[in-house]
């Protein structure tokens, strides 16, 4: 054992853990481990102004690093700002350990806020270290809890005396966690008898899928079945959406999705929720007579709001295999003869699809002075690097983004989970630092930027060279999406005004981004995209793009 003070403990054992980065934004509880930090140079202490932003520097570097980040913010008040967007990373299974400096809990009678409390409805696991001796036990339960599946986000108070409490004490890590869980052979057996003769089988897959490693497994059950693809709550690369039985996100508010799904006589869906929105609506989605299967390692999503015929709780990867076993070795003649005329219907409509899209960037846009933003994130596609990766916080022009990338490629694509606006600046940062190989690119809608804009001053501060691409409509141009969606569900008339949803005195983004100290550049040009990208990613500097685009609906 190890005779040691608390806030030695604690910077020992996030050694011990892996952690190169410390997220945060300081206050006097945390004055003990401050003065100390120097002593620890393998743990860079990356300084936000907002605690927004650290928790955006998480989701990204936790995503392409595939590592348990670390967040220090301070007592109630700061770490309110933190769990705005912490309550996304509980729903979508982001791992993070955040911790948050209270006052000495001999204060009881002065009072002093419970914040293991505060944060228990945002963390997958909650708690407060109030003594020396429980650092390293607590620091590596939320590490391991962290990580486990299902995973994501776990919160440590630390009372300020306990960093300054010596205590003897064993620094042991957090152990790896390996995924084992698989489907029995005669669940196995059953599915492949559901899917075989199925006439319209389609595959669903969510962010599950990347997190185990799944997308070959994937790839291979949709071609041998025949299977239409398609995303819900996807927001990484859990299937090529460059391949042809792909056919796009689902959005529960559109009448395609909602077509498909109930079109569909068998359904599988794996690593996502079933089904997901924030608008109710009555009745359940999947049609009486289709066969839902849903796969996760997550039990909660398990029959969560739809009917399920057959739960199960596997790792995806392991599952998949398995049925791609038994389906071929089980699917004769004439199933394969079904699964490849499939294959070229769905082709067809991906196709189909893709026209589409083109038909879109190729209109005139409505605002004659603007950019379509159809027309501005195809010419961003078109320059981004091989190398590159891009976080995806477009908000209302997030699907257009995506439908212009398709992206392939791992690593190449991480889009936002959740309702919470404010992620993208962050989570940039974030993924800059998690995979320094490549150039980070962040499209973010200006209302989601506002959000965190001090995270430009942490970029020139720590010199994280990220590009800021800001789609600049002007508006919350989501709620007026969402306002025409309410109406439509109510059946009233389309609205005539939006109310408080415009931005009538301009943001200038490019202005903003000088006065953090980073570059600033305005584009209304599409031809200008493509040379400004290049020439900002090779500066090796941050730079805010600032893209003048058409707001209506």
């Amino acid at each position: 054992m190890t005779n040691i003070s608390g806030k030695h403990a604690l910077l020992k054992m996030l050694q011990k853990e892996g952690v190169n980065y410390m997220f945060g934004n300081p206050g006097t509880s945390e004055a003990p481990m401050m003065a100390i930090m120097k002593e620890y140079p393998s743990i860079e202490y990356v300084l936000v102004l907002q605690e927004g932003v650290a928790v955006g520097l998480a989701e990204g570097y936790a995503r392409a690093s595939n590592k348990v980040p670390f967040v220090s913010l301070h007592i109630d008040n700061g770490m309110a700002n933190g769990l705005s967007l912490m309550i996304d990373q509980l729903y979508s299974g982001t791992p993070m350990v955040m911790t948050a400096g209270n006052k000495d809990i001999r204060k009881m009678a002065a009072g002093r806020s419970d914040l293991a409390d505060m944060a228990r409805p945002f963390a997958k696991w909650s708690t407060e270290i109030t003594h020396a001796e429980q650092v390293p036990s607590v620091i590596r339960r939320a590490f391991q809890e962290a990580k486990t599946p299902p995973t994501g986000p776990t919160f440590i108070s630390m009372s300020q005396n306990a960093f300054d409490d010596v205590a003897d004490v064993n620094l042991i890590p957090s152990s790896n966690v390996h995924i084992s869980t698989n489907i029995d052979d005669k669940t196995s057996e059953e599915i492949c008898d559901i899917i075989m003769p199925s006439k319209k089988p389609i595959l669903i897959v969510g962010d599950r899928i990347s997190q185990t490693n799944a997308v070959e497994e994937a790839v291979k059950l949709a071609e041998i079945a025949g299977m239409r693809v398609y995303g819900h709550n996807s927001t990484e690369i859990n299937f090529p959406a460059s391949h042809s039985l792909w056919q796009g996100n689902l959005n529960m508010r559109t009448i395609e999705a909602v077509t498909a799904v109930q079109n569909a006589d068998v359904i599988l869906a794996v690593g996502c929720p079933v089904f997901e929105d924030f608008f109710f609506q009555k009745g359940e989605f999947v049609s009486p007579n289709t066969k839902l299967i849903h796969i996760d390692i997550n039990n909660n999503e398990i029959g969560k709001s739809e009917p399920t015929d057959i739960g199960i709780i596997a790792s995806p990867k392991n599952a998949l295999k398995k049925l791609c076993e038994n389906l071929e070795s089980h699917m004769t003649g004439p199933y394969r003869e079904a699964s490849s005329f499939r294959a070229i219907e769905a082709k067809y409509e991906s196709d189909t699809r893709k026209q589409n899209h083109q038909n879109l960037i190729n209109q005139e846009v409505k605002n004659g002075h603007a950019m379509s933003p159809a027309k501005m994130l195809d010419e961003l596609s078109k320059a981004l690097p091989e190398q590159s990766s891009v976080f995806n916080d477009g908000v209302s022009n997030s699907q257009l983004l995506f439908e212009s990338m398709l992206p392939s490629r791992k690593g190449s694509y991480y889009g936002c989970r959740g309702q919470a606006i404010g992620w993208g600046i962050g989570a940039t940062m974030g993924m800059k630092l998690g995979d320094p190989s490549k150039a980070a690119i962040g499209v973010i809608g200006d209302g989601s930027a506002i959000m965190t804009i001090q995270g430009l001053w942490t970029a020139a501060n720590s010199k994280i060279p990220s590009i800021f691409v800001i789609c600049n409509n002007s508006s919350y141009r989501v709620l007026k999406v969402n306002m025409n969606h309410y109406h439509r569900l109510n059946n009233f008339d389309p609205p005539k005004s939006y109310f408080a949803m415009d931005f009538h005195h301009e943001i200038n983004f490019a202005e903003q981004a000088k006065a953090y100290g980073i570059n600033g550049i305005r584009i209304e040009n599409p031809d200008d995209i493509g040379k400004t990208l290049n020439k900002a990613i090779d500066s090796g500097e941050p730079a805010v793009i600032d893209m003048i685009i058409d707001g209506s609906l």
